[in-house]
């Protein structure tokens, strides 16, 4: 009796965790038998697990190496009664400069403060999960400097050149296998405070340390105890979701993940709460922008990570479905609905029995409603509830009759919720079967006389997402089909299949070709409905149901330009109402077309007014006009206005061309002309205008360009054009790519020497402007723009684009590196801009290293804020470098000779 009695206090005592992996969430659980401690709890937190709703028992978190590692250890500790807080918190990658390039590494700032002087010291962390890099940071920094520790900051990811350039000091936090951090040098001015540290390590373990009157307390986790920032923590929870998903995708869908990770990283070390929120706004319009041109892969997926921040802010996406393609064993549905913010678990229909189990971790709400509680659940929620096959027996405990005729009372209403449409004459795609099954909501609805039955419509079919292309998806199959029965009725088929056989082969695929065009009237027909009603609607059908014949005025481009240029001419800037005026009476069919005839009217009156203007005047002119006459171009949205951020006002623009031009210049390329601003000052007839977009080339035209091409500016040109061009000029726009990254590490190696800096998608600029200079002769000129400023770093070197202006030195004479200021590239004195302008001026015969350090060259630091300074910097630099005239010198003397 006593030993059951001792046992059953022991067992009671002694805590037991569960650990279990979840596959389809590719997660991790740990279930607690009994409340942890408050320490553990916030541990647990900080380091990015999270608690189940209504259950801080269960715990969960990314299926992340160190998460694994840390919960079998706690396993471990707890349930053998011993001391968690000196479990070892390993990163999840090898210190290589491969891993740097793939971004699989954060930055620590660690401040150390002595006698009231500040200490910084930069160190490398091989760990993408930020809040795995501040556990790992936080430990580091109270085992190293104690007390000493004034604050901790982890920066981005995308700071790989200050990545490379620790590695290669070896400043770099890892690990070992016992759990001890591998030595490595510190600076001559913190070596002092290390070694007080080491032989004190009383210090070590004070709990409260006075730092600018504050109490900056290490706990015996060896985590800092800061105040709780609700904020932060949300930001750092989206970044590792971001981050998961962001392992599995590639493409545009990785560049997407990995420039909205970056954003929200640099938010959440932004310290102003105002500041930040600003921040946040500025992200969601930006994914909100970018979220159609996701994969159809992760939308949903991206869509959950990043709904917490759009709540966060009251925001919410102006859908509630998404495009996608359904993956099954055996075919795949292109092109159907699914609503966002439910789990890809739940996409492809009716679950199995056998499958269900393993969604309770997970999904616990799912497995907590009844009868009585189930109406509570959103319609994302009820979406997957819908998918569970048989719920009593797996556990929840619904009518299956009352779970439809909730859905059949509240069909509008829920279906609205989740962007489903509603129409009775909708096509929904069978699951089980493709396209070549497709039916009407209506019909569905009452299959087998059994009418109103929802569950059976969400468990086996999914809406049409765009129309037309499923009519294209369903005539390839069509085609493909028919080739195939084209091929069994030829003499060799018949020779080497069995008769009956091939007669049961083709009887199958006729009866499939039957049901695709069956499919396809489905669709055909309720388009055709739509579009009836839609132009009775609009009084477009006269009464006689006779199609009348349309009048569609047609937009008149000149006579725009033409209108805005006799405003210009007045030396008035146009009004809004003139704009909008202008719109109607010359039909602008949309905003883009006005937006871009806006921008059309002022590079055409520019180059006509001041191209010929005498010198002493002209600057003055240029700058009256750029901050006082031309009209604003608005921005639809945050991701169209980030598309043309790149644009240099005109006057620069002029000045580049004056710059350029020269009876000796007979050609120029421009690889990413746009609608021609860079081009302003510029010949048309010498120039060479490449362009992307079929509008912008509209307007290249409209300004008599001679020469319009429309190559990939992210690959390389046909090689008759390499090195034929006189002058190039590039300003590369803010773009994705478009190639995939072994095409683009491709085109790398075989045209661009020495260029393995530049197959991060971050330097895509630079990528952009390295294949461009391929076309540049070997004396060529060139003129390129870059985003930020040349700033020198403590060692003297530049800071920023260092690999690839240390590749420009090596190859290229660069004459000379113009940093300009906010006030000369926008109007908007709230805005603030970074911008270089490098001059080149030929290719260098025998490649040499000779970039510039403040010590040789710290005029390059400086920035230009005016535009008659910028003026006389580029006359400057029209004047012959030495080493030209030397040459020229020696050919004159040889032809005298």
């Amino acid at each position: 009796m006593l030993f059951s009695l001792v046992f059953s206090t022991l067992i009671d005592i002694i805590m037991n965790i569960q650990i279990t992996r979840n596959t389809t969430k590719n997660g991790i659980e740990m279930l607690f038998s009994k409340p942890i401690e408050n320490e553990l709890f916030l541990f647990l937190q900080k380091l990015g697990f999270k608690h189940a709703f209504n259950n801080k028992l269960k715990w969960y978190a990314d299926f992340h190496p160190p998460y694994v590692k840390f919960a079998n250890s706690l396993k471990s500790r707890l349930e053998s009664n011993t001391d968690w807080k000196s479990i070892p918190i390993y990163t999840t990658f090898e210190s290589t400069y491969d891993n740097v390039d793939n971004l699989k590494f954060c930055i620590a700032e660690i401040n150390v403060k002595k006698d009231d002087t500040v200490i910084m010291g930069e160190y490398l962390i091989f760990e993408n999960y930020k809040r795995v890099a501040t556990i790992i940071a936080e430990r580091f920094a109270k085992e190293t400097f104690g007390h000493f520790v004034d604050s901790i900051v982890i920066f981005p990811r995308n700071y790989k050149t200050r990545a490379q350039r620790l590695l290669s000091k070896n400043k770099v936090i890892e690990v070992d296998e016992k759990g001890n951090f591998i030595p490595f040098q510190l600076p001559d001015s913190l070596i002092e405070i290390a070694n007080k540290v080491s032989k004190n390590k009383i210090s070590i373990n004070l709990e409260n340390v006075s730092v600018n009157n504050e109490a900056t307390k290490f706990v015996a986790s060896g985590i800092l105890e800061n105040e709780t920032d609700f904020q932060k923590l949300l930001l750092l929870e989206v970044i590792d979701k971001l981050a998961s998903i962001e392992i599995d995708t590639n493409g545009n869908c990785k560049d997407i993940i990995q420039n909205l990770t970056t954003e929200i990283e640099e938010t959440s070390v932004v310290g102003v709460n105002v500041l930040r929120l600003e921040k946040i706004s500025q992200i969601i319009r930006l994914y909100k922008d970018w979220f159609n041109d996701l994969d159809s892969s992760c939308k949903t997926s991206v869509a959950i990570a990043m709904r917490p921040l759009l709540d966060f802010i009251s925001e919410k996406l102006s859908f509630n479905s998404c495009a996608v393609s359904l993956y099954f064993e055996t075919h795949i549905i292109q092109n159907v609905l699914v609503p966002i913010y439910v789990s890809e678990a739940f996409h492809n229909g009716i679950i199995p029995k056998e499958q269900i189990p393993s969604l309770k971790p997970n999904f616990p709400y799912l497995f907590e409603v009844s009868n009585l509680t189930f109406d509570k659940l959103s319609a994302f929620e009820l979406f997957e509830l819908s998918q569970l096959e048989d719920h009593i027996e797996n556990g929840v405990n619904i009518s299956r009759i009352r779970l439809n005729n909730y859905w059949q009372d509240n069909s509008s209403k829920l279906f609205n919720e989740i962007s489903y449409p509603i129409d009775k004459q909708y096509p929904y795609v069978s699951l089980s079967h493709g396209y070549i099954h497709i039916l009407t909501l209506e019909e569905i609805l009452v299959k087998d006389n059994k009418f109103c039955n929802w569950l059976y419509l969400l468990q086996n079919y999914r809406p049409i997402a765009d129309l037309s292309f499923g009519i294209d998806i369903i005539n390839k199959k069509i085609h493909k089909l028919s080739e195939q029965l084209t091929e069994l009725k030829k003499g060799e088929s018949l020779i080497n299949m069995p008769y009956e056989e091939n007669v049961s082969e083709r009887k199958t695929i006729e009866k499939d070709i039957a049901s695709l065009f069956s499919s396809k009237e489905v669709i055909e027909r309720f388009i055709e409905q739509s579009l009836i009603k839609q132009l009775n609607e609009d009084n477009f059908v006269d009464s006689d149901n006779e199609y009348a014949e349309l009048d569609i005025p047609e937009f008149n481009r000149d006579s725009f330009v033409a209108g805005l240029s006799l405003i210009y001419n007045k030396h008035k800037q146009p009004t809004e109402a003139q704009i909008e005026d202008f719109r109607k009476k010359f039909h602008v069919p949309n905003d883009e077309v006005l937006q871009e005839s806006i921008e059309l009217s002022a590079i055409e009156f520019f180059r006509n007014g001041y191209n010929h203007l005498r010198e002493e005047f002209l600057v003055g002119a240029m700058s009256h006009f750029w901050r006082n006459l031309q009209y604003q171009r608005s921005f639809a949205s945050d991701k169209e206005q980030y598309k043309h951020c790149h644009i240099l006002p005109l006057p620069i623009a002029m000045m580049i061309g004056n710059y350029i031009q020269s009876s000796k210049i007979t050609s120029i390329y421009d690889p990413t002309a746009g609608s021609g601003h860079l081009l302003v000052g510029l010949e048309t007839k010498k120039v060479y205008a490449n362009e992307v977009s079929e509008l912008k080339r509209t307007s290249l035209d409209f300004l008599r360009f001679k020469n319009i091409t429309s190559y990939n500016p992210l690959e390389p040109t046909p090689k008759e054009m390499h090195k034929s061009f006189d002058a190039v000029i590039c300003n590369p726009p803010n773009m994705l790519s478009n190639i995939t990254a072994n095409k683009k590490d491709d085109i790398i190696d075989e045209f661009i020497e020495n260029g393995h800096f530049l197959s991060h998608y971050l330097r895509q600029k630079a990528y952009i402007i390295a294949l461009a200079l391929l076309n540049l002769k070997d004396d060529g000129k060139a003129v390129i723009v870059l985003d930020g400023h040349i700033i020198f770093d403590e060692e003297g070197r530049i800071k920023y684009y260092r690999g690839f202006l240390n590749w420009l030195y090596k190859y290229y004479c660069v004459r000379d590196i113009i940093n300009l200021d906010s006030f000369i590239l926008s109007k908007d004195t709230n805005k603030k801009q970074k911008k270089m302008i490098v001059l080149i001026e030929g290719r260098k015969q025998n490649p040499s290293y000779n970039t510039p350090t403040k010590e040789n060259q710290p005029h390059l630091a400086n920035v230009v804020g005016f535009l008659d300074k910028l003026w006389e910097r580029f006359k400057t630099n029209q004047i012959p470098m030495i080493d030209i005239i030397i040459k020229q010198l020696k050919i004159a003397l040889e032809n005298h000779k």
